[in-house]
C-alpha cells in the first residue's frame, strides 16, 4: 500500500490547504516565533550538562554532523520519513483537542490512538521525538515546521495547572485509588520527551516551556502521596518519567526536577539490581528497561554509584543471561528465568521496543565506559531486530516472532500506533546516531553503515562506504583533512576470529585487531587517503544456556533463519492489530542431525542475496539472514540432533 502525503514543503501545505485547515497555516507561523533565535541548541548533546558530574569518555556527534549515504540504511530512514509526513496534524491533535474542550472535525486516529484507548496520545510524543530526530539528521526543513506547528496546536490544549494529555486526570485519580487503568505515565513520559526532543534537535523554546509546566504538574501530584503509597503507583508502567525529569534538571538546572526524578525511582526494581541480584523473571521487559535509562542518566547528572551499578548490573543480566541469539529479549512481553531460552520461543518474542531500549541502554554505557562490546550488542540489535522490521512501505512490528513456523507482522497507516511503532518511527528517524562517537583526539567507528562525518572542531571529513554485513569489505576516504593529529579506532567485532585486514592506502598495517576491541590506526591523514578494513565473515553457532542441542546459526552478526514456506498466509493475517496468532501452534523446531557448524554458504537469489543451506543427513533447510524475511514462515533456532 503506498503513503499518503508528500516528502516536500510543498506537498505538506498542500495537503493542509487541501483539508481546508487555513489554521495549520497561522499555527505554522506562530510556531517558528516560538523558535528560539539561538538556533544552535539544534544538535545539541544532553549528556553535556552544567549540572553533570560524570562526563561521557566518548561522546556521540551531533546527528546534523553525520549524513547517511545510499544503502538500505538510507532506504529505511526515507520510508520512515514518508510515514511521518503522511499523519495529518489535525489527526494527531484530536484527542488533546477533545480533551481541551475544544471544537475539532478531524477524523480520529485508530489503534492505540483512538478516542476510547487509554493510552491514546503516546504515540504524538514519540512522532514529535521522530520529527525533530529526523530534522536533526537530514535538515528537513519542512518536518521540523510540521512538528513546530502541532506542537503550537499541544500548547492551545495544555491546562493551566500544566497538565497536557489526550485524555482527563481522571485517570490519575484511578491511579491514586489504584484502580485498573492503562499507563497514564507512560504516555505522559512520551509527550514530555518529544517536547524535549524538539527543544534539543529544532530550538523550538515553546516545547521545552511546555514539558516544564508538565514536569511541574508530575511533581505536584507525586509530592502528594506518602512513600509507601507512591511505590504502589510506581507499580503501573510509568516510561521512562525519570530519564525525563533528569533530562530536564540537565537543561534547567533545577534541583526540583533532579528530586522529580528520583522520586520515579521504582524500589522493587531497583534495589534487587543495586545488590546485583537478577529478580527479572516474571517481570515486564519494557515496562522495566527505561526506569534503568533513567538511573544511568541519573548517575551522569549526580554522581550516584548506586545508579551507576544498578544500570550495569541490569545490562549484564540482559545481554549474558535474557537474550536471544538476535540480541532481542522478552517473550509475551515479560523476563523469565536466567538463561531460559529453548522453551521461551513465542510467538509474541522480541518486542520491538525492548530493543530500542537496550541500544539506548547501551549507548549510555559505551560513552561513560567506552568497550567495544557494547557495540558488538548493539549492532547484533541492529541488524536483527531493528533491520527487517519495518515493511517495504514503511510499516512497523511490534514483536519479532521466534516460534517455529510463525511469521512477521505490521501496523497499518491509521489503525495501529503501538508502543513499537512510536519507538520504531523513533528509531529510523536516528539510524545515523551511534556510528561515530570521538574522545578528545581520536574517532570511533562503530557501526559499518555507509555515512558521512563532518567533524567540524577538528576539521575532519570522512566517507564510509560498504555493503556490510552483505560483504566483507569496509572502505573509508578522508575528504578533509584534520587540523590536529587524529587517531581512527575500527571496531573489530566479537565474531571476527578469522583476523582482521587493515590497509591505508593499500599498505597493510601490523595494528592490533583482536575481536571485541578497536584497532586504532595513527596517521598523518590527508585528503584522498584510503583506510580498507576487511572482516571475513564466518559461519557459527549460538547455543541455547538451557538446552545446547537447540541451536541459532548465525553468519558475521546476522542471526540465520530456516525458510518455511508461504502456505496458509494471507496478506490479512500479516497486516493489522492481532499479531502472528492464525489460530495454530505453530510447527516443530526444524532438525538438523549434525554436530558443530552445520550449514555452508548455497548460491544466492534474486530475492536473497546471501542464501545457506543445511549440510550433513537429515532434512535439507534453506537459511537467510532473519532481516531479509518479510512475508514468510520462519524459525531462527534449529535442534541439532546426534546421529
Amino acid at each position: 500500500m503506498a503513503h499518503q502525503g508528500s516528502l516536500t514543503r510543498r506537498g505538506f501545505l498542500a495537503s493542509a490547504t487541501a483539508a481546508g485547515s487555513a489554521t495549520l497555516l497561522a499555527r505554522l507561523a506562530g510556531a517558528q516565533k516560538a523558535v528560539s533565535p539561538a538556533a544552535d541548541v539544534a544538535g545539541k548533546d544532553l549528556t553535556a550538562s552544567s549540572v553533570e558530574k560524570v562526563a561521557w569518555k566518548a561522546r556521540p556527534f551531533p546527528l546534523t554532523d553525520v549524513r547517511l549515504l545510499p544503502s538500505q540504511w538510507k532506504d529505511m530512514m526515507e520510508l520512515n520519513r514518508g510515514f511521518l509526513y503522511s499523519i495529518p496534524n489535525d489527526r494527531l491533535a484530536h484527542n488533546f483537542r477533545m480533551t481541551a474542550g475544544i471544537a475539532t472535525d478531524a477524523t480520529p486516529l485508530g489503534g492505540w490512538e483512538a478516542p476510547d484507548c487509554e493510552l491514546r496520545g503516546h504515540y504524538v510524543g514519540h512522532y514529535l521525538s521522530a520529527c525533530a530526530l529526523m530534522h536533526a539528521s537530514t535538515g528537513d526543513a519542512d518536518l521540523r515546521d510540521k512538528a513546530n506547528a502541532l506542537v503550537a496546536m499541544l500548547a492551545e490544549t495544555q491546562a493551566k495547572d500544566g497538565y497536557l494529555g489526550a485524555y482527563s486526570t481522571a485517570s490519575y485519580d484511578k491511579l491514586r485509588k489504584h484502580e485498573k487503568v492503562w499507563a497514564p505515565f507512560y504516555t505522559y513520559h512520551k509527550i514530555m520527551a518529544g517536547l524535549l526532543d524538539m527543544y534539543e534537535h529544532t530550538g523550538n523554546a515553546q516545547a521545552l516551556a511546555m514539558a516544564v509546566r508538565m514536569a511541574d504538574w508530575a511533581d505536584t501530584y507525586s509530592a502528594s502521596f506518602t512513600p509507601d503509597e507512591w511505590q504502589k503507583v510506581l507499580l503501573v508502567e510509568q516510561g521512562g518519567m525519570n530519564e525525563a525529569a533528569f533530562n530536564l534538571y540537565a537543561i534547567t538546572g533545577k534541583p526540583k526536577y533532579r528530586d522529580l526524578g528520583y522520586r520515579f525511582e521504582h524500589k522493587k526494581i531497583f534495589e534487587p539490581l543495586a545488590a546485583g541480584e537478577d529478580k527479572l523473571g516474571g517481570n515486564h521487559a519494557n515496562t522495566n528497561i527505561p526506569k534503568v535509562i533513567g538511573a544511568a542518566r541519573g548517575y551522569e547528572l549526580t554522581g550516584d554509584e548506586r545508579y551507576n551499578r544498578i544500570s550495569r548490573n541490569f545490562y549484564r543480566d540482559i545481554v549474558e543471561h535474557h537474550s536471544y541469539n538476535t540480541g532481542g529479549t522478552s517473550n509475551g512481553e515479560f523476563w523469565q528465568k536466567p538463561d531460559e531460552i529453548s522453551t521461551q520461543l513465542g510467538a509474541a518474542a522480541q518486542e520491538c521496543c525492548c530493543a530500542y531500549n537496550m541500544m539506548k541502554l547501551s549507548r549510555h554505557l559505551f560513552g561513560q565506559e567506552p568497550d567495544a562490546a557494547h557495540f558488538d550488542y548493539y549492532e547484533r540489535m541492529m541488524v536483527n531486530v531493528r533491520h527487517g522490521t519495518q515493511d517495504r512501505n514503511g510499516m512497523l512490528m511490534y514483536y519479532v516472532p521466534l516460534e517455529p513456523g510463525k511469521y512477521k507482522t505490521f501496523g497499518t497507516p491509521y489503525d495501529a500506533f503501538w508502543c513499537c511503532t512510536g519507538t520504531g518511527s523513533e528509531e529510523y528517524a536516528k539510524l545515523n546516531d551511534s556510528i561515530y562517537f570521538h574522545d578528545d583526539d581520536s574517532v570511533f567507528v562503530n557501526l559499518y553503515i555507509p555515512s558521512r562525518l563532518s567533524w567540524v572542531d577538528r576539521g575532519l571529513g570522512i566517507e564510509m562506504t560498504t555493503k556490510y554485513p552483505a560483504a566483507e569489505k569496509i572502505t573509508l576516504r578522508v575528504t578533509s583533512a584534520p587540523k590536529q593529529a587524529t587517531a581512527l579506532k575500527l571496531r573489530i567485532p566479537y565474531w571476527a576470529t578469522k583476523g582482521a585486514t587493515i590497509r591505508i592506502n593499500g599498505a597493510e598495517q601490523t595494528v592490533p585487531a583482536t575481536p571485541t576491541s578497536y584497532a586504532r590506526l595513527e596517521h598523518a591523514w590527508q585528503v584522498g587517503d584510503v583506510v580498507e578494513l576487511t572482516l571475513p565473515m564466518s559461519l557459527h553457532m549460538a547455543s541455547a544456556a538451557d538446552d545446547p542441542a537447540v541451536q541459532g546459526a548465525m553468519y558475521g552478526p546476522l542471526a540465520l533463519a530456516v525458510l518455511m514456506g508461504r502456505e496458509g498466509l494471507s496478506t490479512a493475517m500479516i497486516y493489522g492489530d492481532s499479531g502472528p496468532f492464525d489460530g495454530g501452534h505453530g510447527m516443530p523446531l526444524p532438525e538438523v542431525r549434525q554436530g558443530g557448524v552445520w550449514l555452508e554458504q548455497a548460491e544466492a537469489t534474486n530475492e536473497y542475496p546471501l542464501r545457506f543451506r543445511s549440510s550433513g543427513p537429515g532434512i535439507a533447510h534453506t537459511l537467510v539472514p532473519l532481516s531479509h524475511i518479510t512475508d514468510e514462515r520462519y524459525s531462527v533456532y534449529v535442534r541439532n540432533v546426534a546421529g
